[in-house]
């Protein structure tokens, strides 16, 4: 690859337009849904489909918050509604002992609306039997006969990237997957740029799903960025605003926040800690096709709706300016905590 710098990669590559209109909604869920502007499109690497800009996540922010199936299918309805059609999911996202919940709230919604998304999810099994099997699974339980991006999920070290890409390993599955056109496109999960960078070259994936947000933890940003360019790989960010959306009011949900809470004191010592709507266009002036946000109630809809409006490439100083002002935060890993 040839060298380039952050400044110049930036610069160049951030540009990205198109748009479709959408209209108001009534209310649910107990908020308003406001009425929004365009989603502007994207190109998906470089397999000439365009995508949203904006995807609803299904992890944890998506299922853990919201009580029943019906919510949650009601949820993904709106959504689409609202001009965002960039659907993401996985095999086993859902609490212990419940985890097809999130693909079988997603295929409650897939019923009426599954021509008008792009539909991923991901399989966690590394073998070529286990990934079929989770594969058809996925497909019965999100009502749908294809798959428009399958993802292995959380690849996290060398040894699974060997076995899932050799013989008899998950690869071969989703490869014949495609053939079948079952599959459209396929790729992988991962939080190690290392790894990503591995993985891009041995699997010459369609897309890639990372972390990408202002406190470059991880880094994506030197290396595996500007190899997915080059290579025409599509770029799905997730975290970019950490384990959930930051609301312009406190907001709070069961997720795990004794474990993944912000460093101590770190809002009473630091007074000018980057928006939620910084996050989201910091990731968003990258090369990246789209970024997926969990949506676990009509609230986080339209504040993602409001704050990706009239969106425009931020500048290297601005961009730098917001990862100078997040790094409080960066000992957190991947949780950037909802705030007033």
């Amino acid at each position: 690859m040839s060298e380039i710098t952050r400044r110049e990669f930036v610069t160049t590559t951030a540009a990205l337009a198109g748009a479709a209109m959408l209209g108001p909604l009534a209310d649910t869920l107990g908020t308003s849904a406001e009425a929004a502007p365009a989603i502007p499109l994207r190109p998906f690497g470089k397999t000439g489909v365009q995508v949203t800009m904006i995807g609803l996540g299904g992890g944890s922010r998506f299922y853990l918050p919201v009580p029943d199936d019906e919510q949650g299918a009601e949820i993904v309805r709106r959504t689409i509604q609202r001009g965002i059609r960039f659907i993401e999911t996985s095999a086993n996202y859902g609490p212990p002992g419940d985890g097809d919940q999130s693909e079988r709230r997603i295929g409650l919604a897939m019923k009426t609306h599954r021509s008008q998304v792009f539909l991923e999810t991901k399989t966690d099994e590394r073998d070529y039997d286990g990934a079929m099997r989770e594969m058809e699974r996925s497909l019965k339980l999100l009502n749908t006969d294809h798959i428009d991006l399958m993802l292995h999920h959380y690849v996290l070290n060398a040894q699974q990237m060997e076995k899932l890409s050799g013989k008899g390993g998950a690869e071969e599955a989703i490869r014949k997957m495609v053939d079948q056109k079952v599959v459209r496109f396929r790729g992988f999960s991962c939080h190690v740029p290392a790894l990503t960078v591995d993985g891009i070259k041995r699997l010459e994936p369609d897309a890639v799903q990372l972390i990408v947000n202002a406190t470059r933890v991880p880094d994506y940003e030197t290396e595996v960025l500007p190899l997915a360019k080059e290579r025409g790989v599509a770029v799905v960010v997730m975290k970019a605003v950490g384990k959930g959306y930051f609301l312009p009011r406190n907001f709070t949900t069961p997720d795990r926040i004794e474990q993944s809470g912000p460093p101590p004191g770190v809002f009473e010592q630091h007074k000018n800690l980057p928006t939620a709507k910084e996050y989201l266009w910091y990731s968003l002036s990258l090369p990246v096709s789209t970024v997926v946000v969990g949506m676990d109630c009509m609230q986080t809809l339209d504040a993602v709706a409001r704050d990706v409006a009239g969106f425009k490439p931020l500048t290297v100083a601005e961009m730098q300016a917001i990862s100078d002002r997040a790094q409080p935060l960066r000992t957190t890993g991947f949780w950037l905590p909802r705030r007033t």
